[in-house]
């Protein structure tokens, strides 16, 4: 007959078993709760990188129709319109052809606002500095605001994708201040550091406080900057001004 010492030895080893058990079983639940929500994690970020890439194709899909078969077809009925015009004789009617014209001409000029909205042409061709000066260059020529940018850069040096993330988070920025701002300046900063680049945005409009706004928000304009300085992986943050605001993107080369 086994010993009370042998016995309490077995008890504890049969314990000490049963505990290691349960803290094992507890670490594989843990474990597999962390993986399965990081899996969904991952799942949701390439989602959300799929459906902006979807988004980006389709508007470069749909600004080349507009510029190649709208703007073509308004070209020719211009061109059409100066034949006719030089053709008649009645003033009352070449009065006519030069007002369808004027139209025409309006009607081309903003197919060819949209096609760039929809997707700048330098973004890809000259790249991100070019085609946000020539961005702040639209806006200066229609707006009574002055957007101007202060760089000693000659170039940004970023991916495709970053480079037209990142745009149109300054277009949806820029374009909130002129609807909901009443800025009369805003000014980008772009300054180079180790890691890759910090751009500062700063207006002199009506302060508003970036992270309640996007919880009170009904619109998308804020949830989508948010999304797309995800999908890049940038660092966004708001300072504290006295007077405007002023936001701080960084992001990776």
């Amino acid at each position: 007959m086994e010993s009370k010492s042998e016995i309490g030895t077995l008890i504890l080893i049969g314990t000490g078993f049963i505990v290691l058990l349960v803290l094992i079983v507890l670490f594989l639940a843990v474990f597999y709760q962390t993986y399965v929500m990081k899996m969904k994690r991952k799942e949701a970020e390439l989602l959300l990188k799929t459906s902006l890439e979807s988004e980006k194709q389709e508007r470069k899909r749909i600004a080349a129709d507009i510029h190649d078969g709208v703007s073509g077809d308004l070209n020719a009925i211009r061109n059409f319109l100066s034949v006719l015009y030089k053709t008649e004789t009645s003033e009352e009617k070449k009065a006519l052809y030069d007002d369808i014209k004027t139209g025409v001409e309006a009607a081309i000029e903003n197919t060819r606002l949209v096609s760039y909205k929809l997707m700048p042409p330098l973004l890809e061709t000259s790249g991100f500095l070019v085609a946000l000066e020539d961005y702040f260059s639209r806006l200066n020529s229609k707006t009574t605001a002055k957007f101007f940018i202060t760089t000693d850069l000659n170039a940004v040096d970023l991916s495709n994708e970053v480079s037209y993330e990142l745009f149109r988070v300054i277009q949806e920025l820029t374009t909130n201040m002129i609807k909901y701002g009443n800025i009369s300046k805003c000014e980008i900063q772009i300054l180079k550091d180790g890691l890759g680049y910090s751009i500062c945005i700063a207006d002199d409009g009506i302060p508003f406080n970036f992270k309640e706004m996007y919880v009170l928000s009904k619109g998308t304009g804020l949830k989508n900057i948010s999304s797309r300085l995800k999908v890049i992986d940038a660092i966004f943050k708001q300072n504290q001004c006295v007077l405007g605001n002023e936001f701080v993107i960084s992001v990776k080369k």
